[in-house]
């Protein structure tokens, strides 16, 4: 799928699952999720059969000369990060990794605590939450995959360009599931993900002098506009307006076209 072909089918998948139903949430205080999982499981669905493939269609079927991809999730068991490839994990997990379809990939990234139940994937039933909890930003995800995909000399050296976009906003996805949780993991989750981009420009400071980061992100105007608030799409659009149009994220953006139409990258 193209950039625009993704931004199409999100636009139409969000505003047919935000779709709220009773806010449920059980005797001993467990929340449990407000908008129909079956939904989005459809909803992905689609989009794959649109794409000319099966709706079960392995996440590993990707022939292998197309773009390397994963997703996170978090492992409701243990509470580690989990990356769903497209391709063969050096590390592990080959059992559960090579059965997954893509919608149930989709299904596990997606499964924001309060928002969507939680998915079981696999022949042992591995429960499995959003990856915000645990990679709210996945920089650090992606760089440790490449690095484990590419092992043979100075890694970093090796890398032309890396780009990051942020969501502005990020989605709510606590790992706790009772309420008062709920409220103390909200204001942890929404600046994780800054603190992160952060880090990783300090600690790969060479990629970023020579030019070889960048990192977008709309940092006003969609602090009010939550994960679920798919009505609100004016309101995105002029904030990511607004911040395309200012200089310095202008010129930035000028200084990454003119790096993507180098020949080596």
């Amino acid at each position: 799928m193209t950039v625009d072909e993704c931004i199409d089918a999100y636009v139409l998948l969000s505003d047919r699952i935000f779709k709220k139903q009773r806010h449920r949430v059980t005797i001993k205080g467990q929340v449990q999720g407000r908008f129909d999982s079956d939904e989005l499981e459809r909803a992905i669905k689609e989009i794959i059969t649109k794409q000319g493939l099966t709706e079960d269609a392995l996440l590993r079927d990707i022939p292998a000369n197309k773009c390397k991809v994963f997703v996170c999730a978090t492992s409701s068991e243990t509470s580690d990060t989990v990356r769903f490839t497209s391709y063969r994990w050096p590390r592990g997990r080959e059992k559960l990794l090579s059965t997954t379809k893509i919608w149930e990939a989709g299904r596990a990234t997606s499964a924001a605590s309060s928002f969507f139940d939680p998915i079981t994937i696999g022949e042992f039933g591995e429960r499995f939450i959003d990856g915000a909890t645990g990679a709210n930003n996945p920089v650090y995800e992606l760089w440790n995959e490449a690095q484990d995909l590419w092992p043979s000399g100075s890694f970093e050296e090796k890398v032309k360009c890396l780009v990051s976009i942020g969501t502005g906003v990020p989605s709510l996805a606590p790992f706790k599931d009772d309420v008062i949780g709920i409220g103390q993991n909200l204001l942890a989750i929404a600046t994780e993900t800054e603190k992160t981009a952060e880090k990783f420009a300090r600690d790969k400071s060479q990629l970023y002098t020579t030019g070889r980061y960048y990192r977008f992100n709309v940092l006003q105007g969609l602090e009010g506009v939550g994960l679920e608030e798919s009505k609100c799409k004016n309101a995105i659009i002029a904030a990511t307006d607004r911040y395309v149009e200012s200089q310095a994220v202008f010129m930035h953006m000028r200084a990454f076209v003119m790096k993507m139409s180098e020949k080596d990258c």
